[in-house]
């Protein structure tokens, strides 16, 4: 036994840290270039550092013993600056530290905060012009359908372009990522602003989103990268707040920029936003990404080229079409994380509750323009009020649940241990509050004689929103551990994307006259009934795991890969 222990106090003496007085697992310490192992396993690496309580690295040791919260406050001996400051790192106030779970409580903080307002930015921007969409076409000369189409391809490119971003932010890290995504960002929606065509105005509106969508998968990863899985419930409620009162609040702020000063204005104003954002990531939003730093903590070797080599025309082509199948088509290949149950089934749940989101707020405006209600834009704007402040209820709240099923997990066992599937016990509050309120707001907005009931029900449904979805997203962090902006870069592509059809939908369903109510009883009753597929996942999940990695370890077998050579 003390052969097994004697690595673990070699790294513990490594990395500075007194056993005696610290009795806190090395998954939660710092990652230094001077951790090694005594043997043949080699350097400690990121797969290490990403195990879950009470596995196995693949070195081989229980690096995992406990799992304890870590100090609020580190010591300086425990913020150890990053082993390699890059070009892009300089300028950050927050310290560039190599192990990012050891930022003190308030720099977390204003991390989380950074990131949750980059995530507001893209739902923010895909709303905001819908206060003016009856006068942009036609001064743009675009149909009804080409104005809808500003924002259906909008939610497209939300969708498909966290693909290339979290697969990029494996690569180069997340930092680089939000600066080049708000870069873009900035300089489409001055595009969009000047605008001289709809077609312009389109295309520009695609490429806004696209540069927005970077903090879409690299948020959650940043929170993965800076928490202990027993903290991430709470710092992901705060920050799916941004995606979430984005496309709520977004229809307020668009219908008083354009009273004030039209439609222009408001693109001015998503451009001064992403030049404010730009400046926030510069200053606040270190690199926190544990895989680039376990990367330059144990760098690999150089391939030196032949300084004799022909570079031949087909040896160049060679080349090109490696690069961009490397960049172009690879980053595709991130939606295949769907494809395994235990992502699919909760992303399915949760794509058809956010698609419910826009089936509310399409419908709102439609609804409370026409008769009895004859509403102008800034007051149907005012009525998604009730239903932000249910985003901001259930969002703190079920980050708080996620957290305590944790706990109550552990209290169980007795041990650190617990599966990620124990997260998915707090969704089953807000699982009945959301067909409540669609059902609620649908059949009382239909018969006009009351405005409070519709806006209970938004308020309901906001709160069982964010019960479900923000619980999800907290699950999915810790279901693939080293792998958490890829993933839920595959479920944003699932989720936006539907979005997008969804909004389409609506907006042809209320057009054409179908009753609310009916409407939004189909929806409803959708979306109770693919809750049924979270009781699936906690049932089967942690059996799923099991097989997975039996059958990694059966495949490493099968090549004779030895842990030095799978590290």
């Amino acid at each position: 036994m003390a052969s097994r222990q004697q690595p673990q106090e070699l790294l513990a003496v490594a990395a500075g840290i007194d056993r005696s007085h610290d009795q806190r697992s090395l998954h939660e310490t710092t990652i230094d270039a001077s951790w090694t192992r005594q043997g043949d396993a080699g350097p400690l690496s990121l797969k290490d550092v990403e195990a879950q309580p009470g596995e196995k690295s693949p070195a081989g040791d229980d690096i995992v013993t406990q799992t304890l919260p870590p100090s609020e406050t580190p010591t300086p001996e425990e913020q150890q600056p990053a082993l390699v400051i890059r070009w892009v790192d300089r300028g950050t106030l927050i310290p560039t530290l190599q192990n990012p779970r050891t930022y003190t409580k308030w720099q977390k903080i204003s991390i989380v905060f950074i990131v949750a307002l980059s995530s507001f930015s893209a739902p923010f921007a895909s709303n905001i012009m819908m206060p003016s969409f009856p006068f942009i076409g036609p001064r743009l000369k675009l149909s009804s359908a080409g104005v809808t189409l500003t924002t259906t391809l909008f939610l497209v490119a939300l969708g498909i372009g966290p693909l290339y971003h979290a697969f990029l932010s494996e690569r180069y890290g997340r930092r680089p990522g939000y600066l080049a995504g708000f870069i873009v960002y900035t300089l489409a929606s001055v595009a969009c602003a000047l605008s001289p065509t709809g077609r312009t105005l389109i295309t520009f509106r695609f490429i806004q989103a696209f540069g927005a969508s970077a903090a879409q998968s690299l948020g959650i990863g940043t929170i993965a990268d800076i928490y202990v899985p027993a903290e991430r419930g709470r710092a992901t409620g705060f920050w799916f707040l941004g995606p979430i009162l984005g496309p709520t609040i977004s229809p307020l702020v668009g219908g008083a920029i354009y009273a004030w000063h039209g439609w222009r204005a408001i693109l001015w104003a998503t451009a001064v936003f992403g030049v404010i954002l730009t400046i926030l990531i510069i200053l606040f939003l270190p690199e926190t990404s544990l895989k680039l730093k376990s990367a330059q903590a144990h760098p690999e070797p150089t391939m030196v080229p032949n300084q004799d080599q022909n570079h031949s025309v087909k040896s160049i082509l060679s080349l090109s079409a490696i690069a961009t199948y490397d960049y172009g088509l690879r980053p595709l290949g991130t939606i295949f994380h769907l494809f395994t149950p235990s992502i699919f089934l909760p992303s399915l749940y949760s794509t058809l509750c956010f698609g419910s989101l826009y089936a509310l707020s399409v419908s709102l405006p439609f609804i409370f323009s026409s008769s009895p209600f004859h509403f102008k834009s800034m007051k149907i704007s005012v009525l998604y009020l009730p239903n932000c402040a249910g985003y901001c209820i259930g969002s703190v709240l079920g980050g708080y649940l996620s957290d305590w099923e944790i706990r109550k997990a552990r209290r169980r066992s007795g041990t650190e241990q617990y599966p990620p599937e124990v997260r998915l016990n707090s969704a089953r509050w807000g699982i009945p509050l959301l067909p409540m309120g669609l059902l609620l707001f649908g059949w009382s907005a239909c018969k006009g004689d009351d405005l409070v009931l519709p806006l209970i029900g938004g308020f309901t449904f906001g709160v069982g929103l964010m019960l479900t979805n923000g619980t999800i997203m907290a699950y999915l962090a810790d279901a693939v551990p080293g792998k958490t902006a890829s993933v839920v870069a595959a479920y944003n592509a699932m989720r936006n994307i539907f979005a997008g059809l969804m909004a389409a939908i609506t907006t042809t369903a209320i057009q054409s006259g179908l009753h609310v109510g009916w409407y939004m009883t189909v929806v409803a009753l959708v979306c109770l009934v693919s809750s049924l597929a979270l009781e699936v996942v906690q049932r089967l999940g942690p059996g799923w795991r099991d097989a997975a990695q039996q059958r990694i370890a059966r495949e490493e077998e099968a090549a004779k890969i030895s842990p030095k050579d799978a590290v």
